[in-house]
């Protein structure tokens, strides 16, 4: 049973898993740069024991994976997520649209995964370790409501600060059993420009022949361009939309957690749900933009399973 691991499922970190970072503000460009180094050490760190406390359940993990049939495989289906306006809002939304996942796997040329994350070609997957290439999107964020087909973010609380324009994204993925690193950046002029750097542990595994879950941690880093575009205010859109001036930094953004669960009801049809609890972090948390910086996000789909 393949349960992948749901985005963007967001959760605040436990406190037994050290996770908190304190950054103190420097105008000395070296020591914001050894700043943003300790803030990634940091979240390796804790991703890595958080990732141990889940270890018992990796075997099946590496069951599941190796379980992938050769050729294409997926599934299709319509899904309802319930999420923040954007991120660091204290609104909510709903969103109506597909839930598409698909696999065409080879022996010669690896396997393409299109999935929630991106569209990604992994040429080696040598027993646990995998190196895969991806393309993204980035959906951007509107100054206004969003309807509910609209996947992009937006508030109208946002006004006089400028959308932030979708974008195509290119970036690599390192996989080592549960484990994996995706790094990626805005291609093009549009958008954010920025990169960002995804560490994740999924943990999926069966408890019976109809009935699967599965669990997940991850934390995300981000650089100056990111951080300044989704979380910062130039003295421009300060004046246009009241919020105060915030120039933040690169550093480790967002720590989250993840549970799903999914029950084959009838053949090649399944019921999947998923719940993910986010905690903004660092310069990110302090961003006069917001409004609450723990926020969850839960989905619910109707799958057919090919």
């Amino acid at each position: 049973m393949n349960i992948p691991a749901r985005n963007p499922l967001e959760c605040a970190p436990s406190s037994t898993l050290d996770t908190h970072v304190h950054f103190m503000p420097s105008s000395n460009p070296k020591q914001t740069e050894a700043s943003a180094v300790v803030q990634l050490s940091h979240a390796l760190r804790a991703f890595t024991c958080a990732a141990v406390l889940l270890h018992t359940v990796s075997a099946a993990a590496q069951e599941d994976r190796e379980s992938t049939p050769y050729g294409l495989s997926g599934s299709i289906g319509i899904g309802v997520l319930s999420t923040t306006t954007y991120e660091g809002s204290d609104r909510r939304r709903t969103v109506l649209g597909p839930d598409v996942s698909l696999n065409y796997r080879t022996q010669e040329w690896g396997s393409v995964e299109l999935g929630p994350r991106a569209l990604i070609w992994q040429p080696l997957e040598l027993d646990d370790f995998k190196l895969g290439i991806a393309a993204g999107f980035d959906p951007g964020r509107k100054t206004k409501d969003s309807s509910t087909a609209d996947p992009t973010p937006g508030d109208k609380r946002l006004a006089g600060m400028g959308a932030v324009r979708s974008s195509p994204e290119a970036g690599l993925l390192l996989g080592f059993g549960p484990f994996s690193m995706l790094a990626h950046k805005a291609v093009g002029d549009r958008g954010h420009k920025g990169t960002q750097v995804d560490f994740t542990a999924a943990f999926p595994f069966a408890l019976t022949d109809k009935v699967g879950m599965s669990f997940g941690v991850g934390a995300s880093w981000a650089d100056k361009r990111y951080t300044q575009a989704y979380f910062g205010v130039t003295p421009a859109q300060s004046h246009s939309s009241g919020f105060k001036t915030y120039s933040p930094e690169a550093g480790v953004r967002k720590f989250e957690a993840s549970v799903g669960a999914e029950y084959a009801f009838a053949k090649n049809w399944k019921l999947q749900g998923s719940l993910v609890l986010s905690r903004l972090a660092g310069d990110a948390e302090h961003s006069p933009l917001v409004m609450r910086r723990s926020s969850a996000s839960a989905s619910t789909s109707l799958a057919y399973v090919f």
